[in-house]
C-alpha cells in the first residue's frame, strides 16, 4: 500500500496517532506537536468545517478563527494541547509521586498571537473558542471556554504586557479545570474517560 492508498484509508487521526507512536519508539517526545492537522480533527468532533487556509485577516468576519460551525454560522478558534502521563495525573486529580492528595486542578493555556491590539481582541469577541486535548495524538477531550471570561484574560493581558514594555504577541488564556463556571465539554472521549477518570470528576459535564 503506498501513500496516498494510505491517505485515502485512514482518518487524519488515525495517521497523526500512528506517527505519533512512530517518534515515540525513536525517542522523539510529541513529534507531532504544534501541527495544523489538529483543527479538522477537532472539527469533525465538534460537527464544524475547518478553514482550508491560515485565518484570514483582521478586516474578515473569519479573522482569529480556525473553522466554522454552519449549523450555527459561528466561527470558531482552536487551541490545542498535547497531554503526556504526567498531565494525565493532574487531569484526573491521582496522588502525587508522595502519595498526597493534589491541591490544584489542571490549567489548560491557549496562546492569541493575534490578541495584540484592542480591535483584534474585539474581534475575538464575536467567535466561539475551544481548547482541544490530545493524548498520543487522539482527541481526548475539548472544551469551549466561555468567551467573555477569554475576552476578560485577554484585555488583562495586554495591559500588563504592555505595562512591561514586552511582546503582546504572545497573549495567553488559561482555563483551570476546577473552574467549571468559565467553561463546558463540548466533546469528550467517552471511552478513554471510562478507563481513565476514576474519580468521576467529568462525569456530569457532558459534551454538548
Amino acid at each position: 500500500m503506498n501513500i496516498d492508498q494510505l491517505s485515502e484509508k485512514y482518518t487524519y487521526e488515525e495517521l497523526a496517532s500512528a506517527l505519533y507512536r512512530k517518534g515515540a519508539r525513536e525517542g522523539y517526545s510529541k513529534v507531532t506537536d504544534k501541527t495544523k492537522w489538529r483543527e479538522p480533527v477537532m472539527a469533525e468532533k465538534l460537527g464544524h468545517k475547518a478553514h482550508k487556509k491560515i485565518s484570514a485577516g483582521k478586516n474578515s468576519k473569519k479573522y482569529g478563527s480556525d473553522a466554522l460551525d454552519e449549523a450555527s454560522g459561528a466561527y470558531a478558534e482552536y487551541k490545542t494541547k498535547a497531554l503526556n502521563d504526567e498531565d494525565l495525573d493532574r487531569l484526573f486529580q491521582r496522588p502525587t509521586k508522595n502519595g498526597k492528595k493534589r491541591s490544584t486542578f489542571m490549567t489548560v493555556s491557549g496562546i492569541y498571537n493575534g490578541a495584540y491590539k484592542v480591535g483584534a481582541i474585539k474581534s475575538y469577541s464575536k467567535i466561539d473558542h475551544y481548547f482541544g486535548l490530545f493524548y498520543e495524538e487522539k482527541c481526548v477531550m475539548i472544551i469551549k471556554p466561555v468567551v467573555g471570561e477569554v475576552i476578560k484574560q485577554l484585555k488583562s493581558g495586554l495591559h500588563e504586557q504592555q505595562a512591561k514594555g514586552g511582546t503582546t504577541n504572545l497573549n495567553t488564556v488559561y482555563i483551570n479545570l476546577g473552574r467549571k463556571d468559565i467553561y463546558s465539554i463540548a466533546y469528550k472521549d467517552e471511552e478513554f474517560f471510562k478507563q481513565n477518570d476514576e474519580k468521576n470528576l467529568f462525569s456530569e459535564q457532558n459534551s454538548s
